[in-house]
């Protein structure tokens, strides 16, 4: 019974440095990434918001859940975090080697804002589908017509941008 107690105790102690260590990461993203930390903060509440609402949609729907399909769907958020990074990355190291090259790439665009709007967009997408197959009476189908009429725009705009 007494090595329940203390493993028990061990678990706590686990879970307090798991929180600490959480909070420390958290405020050193934040601190060096200033403006970043919000886009990372947003970008993590929409993925998080279309697992939960995905989990909810298999469960309401009958649809199975199979560890591939988790496996799969982990890989593809983790490149949505491997993209926005990628854009801070732009931001930061591209702007400043270009610079310093004396190459001008002819834009001046926030890379993550971007990116990071992009992400958001298409997860608010897959949330408002996930809601309205759940329950067709509790979320109304045309929000995610207009998120997804709102992407396309945002892609016809970019093409033409590149046949410039």
């Amino acid at each position: 019974m007494r090595y329940n107690y203390l493993r028990l105790i061990e678990v706590s102690k686990m879970h307090d440095f798991t929180k600490w260590a959480i909070s420390a990461v958290s405020g050193a993203v934040a601190a060096f990434y200033g403006q970043y930390g919000l886009f990372f903060a947003i970008v993590a509440l929409a993925v998080v918001l279309d697992v939960i609402t995905g989990f909810v949609k298999c469960k309401a729907t009958g649809e199975g859940l199979s560890s591939k399909k988790a496996n799969i769907g982990f890989w593809k958020k983790m490149s949505l975090f491997a993209a926005l990074f990628f854009g801070i990355f732009l931001d930061f190291a591209a702007a400043r080697v270009f610079s310093a090259a004396g190459v001008t790439i002819g834009i001046e665009t926030p890379f993550a804002l971007i990116v990071s709007s992009y992400i958001i967009l298409n997860e608010s997408i897959s949330i408002a589908e996930n809601l309205y197959l759940t329950n067709p009476d509790s979320f109304p189908k045309w929000i995610a017509k207009r998120l997804r009429v709102a992407r396309e725009e945002m892609e016809r705009e970019a093409e033409r941008e590149e046949q410039k």
